[in-house]
């Protein structure tokens, strides 16, 4: 038996594993190989799907179906971890036994699940302010909260004031940027003017021109929002400068060209901006504003510096990314074991879209909000 066959077995066989550890201590279960806290993970886990119930019928049937359709501890875990959210005596069960009926991939049912616990009230938003940790090591851990607005304001500020060294961890350069803003000796928070791209479809610009568009809600390249009306308020005071480009977008093809721009490098980062306004690599979540103009056919092996052939990456991505053109790295001979990087996959565009081609063959999208709200999805 190979090592994917093992992780076969060890994936759709949950609810068996999950039977037999209910009858085990987590003590007797943890060893060598097994830390205690997993092992009391997985017991909690077993208890919930085989012990005491407020629903037992649900109970018996939603682990049935679970055992039928062969889910994994991975798949039920994320079950209990959205389920449990729900107080009202039944519901929680309901909402299980639904999510182990529900048709759809891991991350499909997740996002399901999500929005599920949102309608059943289990989900309260973030609440905004400041909260302070315990000391550890001499260290303590500030957490701010607020709207996405202000603190990416902030975080341009902080940007602002990095003293550019390539082997710090940007953690670590934000630090002093952020005493020098509190302690009044750096430049003051930043006024943002929105060199930022802001993804807006005609339609919706003609609404928002007429007053029309306090429904509306664009994506920003620095990963935030911003309604019809503070896209308004915006120009009024002056923050989207005094030009405005026009990026053109072929449903299939992707960027076309920018107009009222004045240099050719601007132009085309403006436009994969516009197209990706966060690193379109699955998972991803850094801003297009912080991300590098990435050839999706390396210029080394003949890749123009065109719209269609540009987006952007994050500066990981940008390296992780295999810019071999038949997506082959570190090709060896059968039984030798690989050396060097990984094959993570490759960036491409499939149907006007910029998509991960992973090594496997499949295309992925990201999943971030904002990954649906970039230039060629309002066309």
């Amino acid at each position: 038996m190979n090592g994917r066959q093992i992780l076969n077995l060890f994936t759709t066989s949950g609810v068996t594993i999950l039977r037999d550890v209910y009858q085990c201590s987590p003590h007797d279960l943890a060893g060598g190989l097994m830390s205690l806290n997993t092992a009391r993970k997985y017991t909690r886990l077993a208890t919930v799907f085989f012990g005491p119930a407020d629903s037992p019928k649900v109970q018996r049937d939603a682990v049935t179906l679970a055992e039928a359709r062969q889910l994994s501890l991975e798949y039920l875990e994320m079950v209990n971890k959205h389920a449990k959210k729900l107080t009202t005596r039944g519901v929680a069960w309901k909402l299980r036994a639904e999510l182990i009926a529900f048709e759809g991939t891991f991350e499909e049912v997740e996002a399901y699940a999500k929005k599920r616990v949102m309608e059943e009230g289990g989900d309260k938003p973030k609440q905004r302010g400041v909260r302070l940790g315990r000391v550890v090591d001499g260290l303590r851990t500030i957490s701010i909260t607020d709207t996405q607005r202000r603190i990416t304001d902030l975080e341009k500020t902080l940007d602002a004031g990095i003293k550019h060294d390539e082997g710090q961890p940007r953690s670590e350069a934000l630090l002093e940027p952020f005493w020098d803003l509190v302690e009044g000796t750096g430049t003051g928070l930043i006024k943002p003017e929105y060199r930022t791209v802001i993804a807006i479809g005609l339609n919706d610009f003609a609404k928002v021109s007429c007053g029309k568009g306090k429904d509306v809600v664009v994506a920003l390249s620095d990963g935030t929002t911003m309604t019809g009306a503070e896209f308004i308020n915006a120009a009024m005071e002056g923050s989207l400068g005094d030009k405005l480009y026009v990026g053109l977008f072929h449903p299939t093809a992707g960027p076309v060209n920018l107009y009222e721009a004045r240099f050719a490098s601007g132009k085309l980062r403006t436009l994969a901006m516009a197209e990706n306004l966060v690193c379109p690599w699955p998972d991803c979540n850094v801003p297009a504003d912080r991300c590098q103009v990435h050839h999706i056919d390396a210029h080394k092996h003949g890749g123009h510096t065109k719209p269609s052939n540009l987006t952007m990456l994050c500066k990981y991505h940008n390296g992780v990314n295999n810019d071999d053109p038949d997506g082959q790295r570190n090709k060896r001979r059968p039984g030798k074991p690989k050396r060097g990087k990984p094959n993570r996959g490759r960036m491409r565009r499939h149907r006007g879209k910029v998509r991960l081609h992973t090594p496997g063959g499949k295309l992925v999208s990201n999943s971030h909000d904002l990954s649906s709200m970039g230039a060629m999805d309002l066309i």
